[in-house]
């Protein structure tokens, strides 16, 4: 095992918002997110306080109002990591790895949060999807250049 280029410093959870949705009549650990409707989002930014830290903002949210497939529960969730990336990573790669795997990790909390605050709930624990950020900030530079563009 390698140790990572990222260290987490802290992690801190600005929303935690998770209701039942009793029209839905599932158990949860049945549940596939195929066809419901998710939605996150990413922000990042250099700290001003030190050096080499970042911090990286993931918030995930559904809806059920248009679903094909409704999850047992609503969801709103937004937590925040504060990073440093290990020095010798060029200086071109910083970002994206900061925002690619803070992402992972920031998002990966807030998987292990719901699937502990459900695990209570009457529809049962729910385990978020697996998803990937590999890639993201790419097409998040590319989606702030086009709208500079229009």
């Amino acid at each position: 095992m390698n140790p990572s280029v990222l260290t987490l410093h802290e992690l801190n959870f600005m929303r935690v918002h998770i209701d039942i949705d009793f029209e839905v009549k599932k158990n949860a650990k049945d549940f596939d997110f195929d066809g419901a409707l998710l939605g996150w989002n990413i922000s990042h930014g250099r700290s001003e306080i030190k050096g080499d830290n970042w911090w990286v903002v993931v918030g995930f949210a559904n809806s059920n109002e248009k679903a094909e497939n409704k999850c047992p529960y609503l969801l709103d969730i937004q937590a925040m990591g504060f990073f440093d990336i290990r020095d010798g990573i060029p200086d071109e790669k910083r970002e994206s790895i900061i925002y690619e795997n803070g992402a992972a990790l920031v998002y990966g909390a807030i998987r292990e949060m719901v699937l502990t605050v459900t695990g209570r709930f009457l529809p049962g624990p729910l385990m978020l999807p697996t998803p990937t950020f590999m890639g993201e900030f790419s097409k998040q530079k590319e989606k702030k250049k086009e709208k500079r563009n229009i």
